[in-house]
């Protein structure tokens, strides 16, 4: 896992320890959020400087794959019909074709998802007007 700090610095943690009791709050439009207190050890607190008490943001990593893999920004996964996803790519002259691929894991923090399919690395793929 990695602590951002609040200058924009990240550094390694590890969870310390979890609570044993869950608490509910509502929050101001009335929805409740249920929380259960996590303590995070950073590996180096001398990274933490002087800081006490600041927000920072926790990046959990739950899954990793072993060695390189190809990965695409999620908005360029188009689903086929009636099943399956295709990613469209470009070639020479600006031609376009569908490669059917298969996703992954997906990268949360970044907008990635890992694909297989019939992709070299470099190749460029469409992504989704936002």
């Amino acid at each position: 896992m990695s602590v951002t700090l609040p200058d924009g610095a990240t550094t390694p943690g590890v969870i310390s320890s979890v609570g044993t009791v869950a608490t509910t709050a509502t929050g101001s439009s009335g929805s409740a959020t249920t929380t259960i207190p996590v303590q995070v050890k950073l590996a180096h607190p001398d990274a933490a400087g002087t800081l006490d008490q600041a927000p920072v943001t926790v990046n959990l990593t739950t899954g990793s794959t072993p060695g390189p893999v190809l990965a695409v920004p999620v908005t360029a996964l188009v689903a086929q019909s009636p099943a399956g996803y295709a990613v469209e790519v470009t070639g020479p002259g600006n031609t376009r074709r569908w490669v059917p691929v298969r996703p992954g894991m997906f990268d949360d923090a970044d907008g990635l998802v890992q694909v297989t399919g019939n992709l070299t690395p470099g190749q460029h793929v469409v992504v989704a007007a936002s």
